[in-house]
């Protein structure tokens, strides 16, 4: 049904205004159990000013004499070669190429095997994934194809009831691909990707060797930055969140900072340092992110008068929860600077979000958050449940999580 579902109260009409101007804000990357320990070094930020920036004047007791300079990466195609051919490759399992192709028509996916071809390709991203979301990941392989068979459906019904019938299935015109639960499972494996589920464990499983500048660039190209770290420049994936929500000139600085300590052997404290500086933010991201989409789907919730504009509202649910539940069962780092703590978030608090928005980590069509489209009071709820879980984590406060509704880019 394309008409309205959706009746407004009158008394809701003047939230608009406070939430109207996040509608303009977009998302990289589409359309166009261990817990983590919190022992370590850590360095949380709030992507204003005072975000935690690399130490350029610390005077290591090792003696380290350096000064970091301006980035710089002349071997940047060499060293980048392994970390950005992950990239494409989740590029083109998630996208037109694939998952996002089959959801529009454009390529025909009928099988597991048609998936899992991309997904143990060359490189295989299997290989590098968090062992602890891969179940997530293939799990929802399954929905997607049972969403693909179902075909297109309303989900709606003429009163606003969320009626998905048993699958699921392709939804209003911009052909999302949305299952029983009210998820769009192809943003669990894409954004999830972007952090804990893949990008960043890949990025992370490299703190664990040797971290010589060539490491340094393989980071930044897992992160999905571009040659120069140019934020004017080819940005996707968790770089391009980075920018969009305050952070990248911080994460920036200390990837710069951490290259130039690691070219001298008397610098390991002060690029460890700049190391964890630049993984915590890299989380914080994330979850900073999913209070962004929290957000913007309330907004678009309070004005929605047909099918498409409900499905955004799913889109941007699935978006924020798979940025965030990627660290879902993320392994511990046996060594290097963020050994023993690869992440601050544990299981418990990434289920508290999960739970929050009705998904279902263990079974993915038992999810209830498509119901969430029925009552705004409760999408609200959600995303304030949501937002506590992230200020009690990373120990920011409600002004914080403001500006993550509503970012400032840098």
């Amino acid at each position: 049904m394309l008409d309205s579902h959706v009746t407004v109260q009158n008394s809701q009409v003047m939230a608009a205004l406070a939430l109207g101007a996040m509608m303009l804000a977009g998302c990289p990357g589409d359309d166009g159990s261990a817990e983590g320990g919190t022992d370590a070094t850590t360095t949380p930020t709030t992507g204003s000013a005072d975000a935690t920036e690399g130490d350029e004047t610390a005077t290591s007791p090792t003696g380290c004499g350096v000064t970091p300079g301006p980035w710089s990466a002349p071997q940047w195609d060499d060293n980048a070669a392994a970390a950005l051919a992950i990239r494409d490759q989740l590029d083109m399992l998630t996208g037109d190429a694939t998952m996002r192709g089959a959801e529009t028509g454009a390529v025909m996916v009928s099988t597991l095997a048609d998936l899992t071809a991309v997904w143990d390709g060359d490189p295989s991203l299997a290989a590098v994934a968090n062992p602890g979301y891969v179940p997530v990941i293939e799990a929802a392989f399954d929905e997607f194809l049972q969403v693909l068979a179902a075909g297109e459906q309303d989900l709606v019904d003429d009163q606003g009831i969320w009626t998905p019938g048993m699958e699921g299935g392709v939804w209003a015109k911009d052909t999302r691909g949305i299952n029983e639960g009210g998820i769009e499972v192809r943003q669990l494996i894409d954004k999830g990707g972007y952090s804990g589920g893949i990008t960043y464990a890949y990025a992370l499983g490299l703190t664990e060797g040797d971290l010589t500048p060539a490491t340094i660039d393989a980071i930044a190209a897992a992160w999905g930055n571009n040659a120069a770290l140019d934020p004017e420049g080819e940005l996707t994936d968790a770089a391009g969140y980075s920018l969009s929500m305050g952070f990248h000139a911080s994460m920036a600085s200390a990837l710069t900072d951490a290259k130039e300590y690691a070219e001298d052997e008397a610098c390991t404290v002060e690029r460890d340092e700049a190391l964890v500086t630049f993984f915590r933010q890299w989380e914080q991201v994330m979850l900073a992110r999913l209070v962004f989409y929290g957000n913007r789907a309330e907004g678009r919730l309070l004005t929605a008068a047909s099918d498409t504009e409900l499905a955004a509202v799913l889109h941007d649910l699935a978006e924020g929860l798979g940025v965030a539940v990627g660290y879902w069962g993320l392994p511990e780092p046996t060594a290097g600077p963020l050994a023993g703590a690869g992440r601050i978030i544990t299981d418990d608090e990434i289920s508290q979000v999960a739970d929050a928005f009705g998904l279902d980590l263990g079974e993915l069509g038992a999810s209830t958050t498509g119901t969430l489209l029925e009552s705004l009071p409760n999408l609200e709820s959600a995303v304030t449940s949501a937002e506590g879980v992230v200020m009690d984590v990373y120990g920011v406060d409600a002004a914080t999580i403001a500006t993550y509704a509503m970012p400032v880019p840098g």
